[in-house]
């Protein structure tokens, strides 16, 4: 059995933590979801409901969410981090760069690291907002409404797109020593591969020699 160091154990945390985030994420917005569609589907929903029902509504995603997504977070950091020494030694190197940062740079960092996915779930939050805000508009019809909302969220997605530009610039003249390192590490990665393939051709071919010899 394997004994765990404590800075294993503080970056199993941090992976669980984060893991457990999207799936309260995730969990609150299928909450929010069926809250909505069951107002509209059924005009008594939730009002009808008792207390001790909706609340097991309101909880029930974002627990199984979070329980899935910190399950998920943990087997992909075990899978990542045991796989070999060298991830585990290049793993630990990350989370300790990474705790010592302060809270601002770590905050840049991550929006970075996941700009794309922020993007994404802003133009679609921006397209929702969008089409709450127009279909307020009596007197447009249908079709306007909709034109306008995806001008506004044009509009915002622009904005996202010049905001990631820039924190990617910034990341990119903050982390450059890092992914520097990040770099040297996987050019040792390859430099070892090279050389363990040249070990067992060499010893490959004098396999064949000496069989080559015997049979003469």
């Amino acid at each position: 059995m394997k004994l765990l160091t404590d800075d294993e154990i503080d970056a199993h945390w941090w992976v669980v933590a984060e893991g457990g985030l999207i799936g309260l994420a995730a969990g609150l917005l299928a909450t929010g979801a069926i809250f909505k569609y069951g107002a509209y589907k059924y005009p008594g929903f939730p009002k009808n409901l008792p207390w001790s029902i909706r609340t097991a509504i309101f909880i029930s995603p974002p627990t199984v969410g979070i329980t899935i997504g910190a399950e998920e977070a943990s087997n992909a950091f075990d899978r990542e981090m045991y796989s070999n020494d060298y991830n585990a030694k290049l793993k630990l190197e990350e989370h300790k760069r990474w705790a010592e940062l302060p809270l601002s740079q770590k905050f840049v960092q991550g929006a970075a690291n996941n700009k794309y996915k922020i993007i994404v779930g802003a133009w679609a939050a921006s397209m929702w907002g969008s089409w709450v805000f127009v279909d307020r508009d009596p007197i447009m019809t249908k079709t306007q409404k909709i034109v306008q909302a995806r001008m506004y969220a044009q509009f915002l997605t622009v904005g996202l797109l010049l905001g990631s530009i820039g924190l990617s610039m910034y990341d990119e003249k903050h982390n450059a020593p890092a992914k520097v390192e990040e770099l040297q590490g996987w050019e040792k990665v390859l430099l070892e591969e090279e050389e363990r393939q040249k070990k067992e051709k060499e010893n490959g071919n004098g396999t064949y020699k000496r069989a080559r010899i015997y049979k003469d």
